[in-house]
């Protein structure tokens, strides 16, 4: 992709949410019981997520949310405009609070997480299709959603897209695709990871994540996963199918690419797909081809997860180089 003359715009649409992160010595089982070490609180929400983590790759950033009118909310708004994250679009809603998510995090940084939406389910399709006429999107500009904002949103989305902006969608939680089969809505770039993208897709997965054809055995080769990144490109205009420290799986225009993930000490997984996606979004509008932004979202990826909460390692461009940051 040769870059544009002016570097575009990331737009987010998606979710804003107050993180209360306890630290556990496992994740409890149904029934039972832990005792957690220690609790912080954070900003979270993949909507705030992915639109911070574009602005710290450098790409002038904006969010299309809601907040409540909560000392909650006033906080999550202040805490995006000091990340540089232009909150014009962003809501204030004076009958819902502002999302939670309560985020447990063993000593492997595996979590689990319950999310209360809050204001970001009052979030409308109007709202979205009034902030994205308003932005006048380039051909440079990439807008960026998520499931974690009522599907009206992203119906909205494929029908007042216009035809230059790049569109991606990270399809988590995974639910159902929204139509976007109609006349003159766009389809997406559908970033998931290889649970989603199995679940999306009806294929199967295999116990450690990776993705799998039914029952025709081990996923070796990849052949599976690779699959699997075929079948979710073709639900959208491609796929980026993420494998956690297994780096990432890239289908577009018939094309396999296979991006390597470096070796990091995990300490908390929480976030680590926002960082990937607002990575992404932040080199495609930056002028980067694909599989050179999913290289570079890769490397972002690791390198969240080296710190506790969703937020709590950002990389900026000068934290990301060497071959991790690049395509094979």
């Amino acid at each position: 992709m040769t870059a544009p003359s002016t570097p575009g715009r990331v737009v987010a649409i998606g979710s804003v949410n107050i993180d209360r992160i306890l630290r556990c010595p496992v994740l409890p089982a149904p029934g039972e019981t832990v005792l957690a070490a220690g609790s912080a609180q954070g900003f979270g929400g993949k909507g705030a997520n992915q639109a911070v983590a574009a602005a710290a790759m450098g790409a002038p950033t904006c969010l299309v949310a809601r907040v409540g009118a909560d000392a909650e909310g006033r906080a999550a708004l202040a805490d995006l405009r000091a990340a540089g994250v232009a909150t014009d679009a962003v809501r204030t809603d004076p009958d819902a609070p502002t999302g939670l998510a309560v985020v447990l995090v063993d000593p492997a940084g595996e979590n689990s997480i319950v999310v209360v939406p809050g204001a970001n389910a009052r979030l409308t399709g109007a709202e979205v299709a009034r902030a994205l006429a308003e932005l006048a999107l380039t051909s440079a500009d990439t807008v960026l959603t998520s499931g974690e904002v009522p599907e009206e949103c992203i119906r909205a989305t494929a029908s007042a897209l216009p035809a230059g902006p790049r569109w991606i969608h990270n399809a988590a939680p995974a639910g159902v695709l929204p139509d976007w089969s109609g006349p003159g809505r766009r389809r997406p770039l559908l970033v998931a990871n290889a649970v989603e993208a199995a679940q999306l897709t009806g294929r199967s997965a295999h116990a450690d994540g990776t993705a799998a054809a039914g029952t025709d055995g081990s996923d070796t080769d990849g052949s599976d996963t690779a699959r699997t990144a075929a079948a979710l490109a073709a639900l959208g205009d491609g796929a980026v199918v993420t494998l956690g420290a297994a780096g990432a799986l890239v289908s577009a225009g018939g094309a396999l690419h296979r991006i390597p993930a470096p070796e990091v000490a995990v300490v908390d997984t929480t976030g680590a797909g926002d960082v990937f996606c607002g990575a992404l979004a932040a080199r495609l509008a930056q002028g980067a081809s694909l599989p050179e932004a999913a290289a570079t979202a890769v490397a972002a990826g690791a390198f969240a997860v080296t710190a506790l909460g969703a937020r709590g390692a950002l990389p900026r461009p000068a934290d990301l180089t060497g071959p991790a940051a690049r395509a094979s």
